[in-house]
């Protein structure tokens, strides 16, 4: 009988120390899951920052274009709108000149008209 207890207090021996053993492993199991975790934490932070670094990038670039954009179509518009005020004037321009051609054509026929009602009164005198 004495064998009996002996090997009864071995696999309770046994057993003790499986469950010590599991209860170290399980606390080992806690805290490489803890650091897992805090890990897993600091690399999303550190994902997020560079996410608002590239989004704010990638936001300034596409403002920086919206500028540029903005410069050329007022560049243009300015150049359109040198270019209609250059026809303005050329017509202007040619507008003016075609009424002083007019205004000496008729000058002068008023300068013959009055020379004629002159020497044509004289003659009839």
């Amino acid at each position: 009988m004495g064998n009996i207890v002996e090997i009864e207090n071995k696999k309770q021996d046994n057993m003790l120390e499986v469950l010590n053993i599991v209860k170290e492993n399980q606390q080992e199991a806690k805290k490489i899951i803890n650091n897992a975790s805090i890990e897993a934490e600091k690399i999303k932070q550190g994902l997020l920052i560079k996410s608002e670094a590239a989004n704010e990038e990638a936001f300034l670039s596409e403002i920086d274009k919206a500028e540029k954009r903005a410069d050329e179509l007022q560049k243009s518009s300015s150049l359109g709108i040198d270019q209609e005020i250059k026809q303005i004037l050329s017509k202007a321009e040619q507008q003016a000149k075609e009424i002083e051609i007019k205004a000496k054509a008729n000058h002068e026929k008023a300068v013959n008209d009055v020379l004629d009602m002159i020497f044509n009164r004289s003659e009839k005198k």
